[in-house]
């Protein structure tokens, strides 16, 4: 399957910039990071990089409800899903709708895939 995915935050001045770093790296551990006028940005290029998330979901039980909410952020050859900040900052996995208002702001994940239905049936698989 062919996959990548680019992963943006926000990082506000009541931030620490490490911390946000940190927090995408827990879910995301082979992304590659750059920070940049107060805003955190890092790719992932392998279906490898998502693993740690993949676990994540499995370990907290929450594939069905994680497969519902990633399906309605799939258009055309991309999903979008969003998480939260501090929920990655102690290696856990929390997802946000589109729109919902978070205080720090999400993580932004735009994933890229030949088939992204099958890449959240891959995420999410039982």
């Amino acid at each position: 399957m062919n996959i990548s995915a680019e992963i943006s935050s926000d990082v506000h001045p009541t931030e620490d910039s490490a911390r946000v770093e940190r927090a995408v790296l827990n879910i995301f551990p082979e992304a590659k990071i750059e920070m940049k006028d107060g805003c955190l940005r890092a790719s992932v290029d392998s279906l490898e990089g998502f693993e740690k998330l993949r676990m994540l979901i499995r370990s907290r039980r929450i594939r069905a409800a994680a497969r519902a909410l990633l399906m309605k952020g799939v258009k055309d050859d991309t999903v979008v899903l969003y998480l939260n900040k501090q929920a990655a900052y102690v290696g856990k996995v929390s997802f946000f709708e589109e729109g919902e208002t978070v205080a720090l702001g999400p993580i932004k994940v735009v994933v890229k895939a030949d088939d992204p239905k099958k890449f959240v049936e891959w995420l999410t698989e039982y």
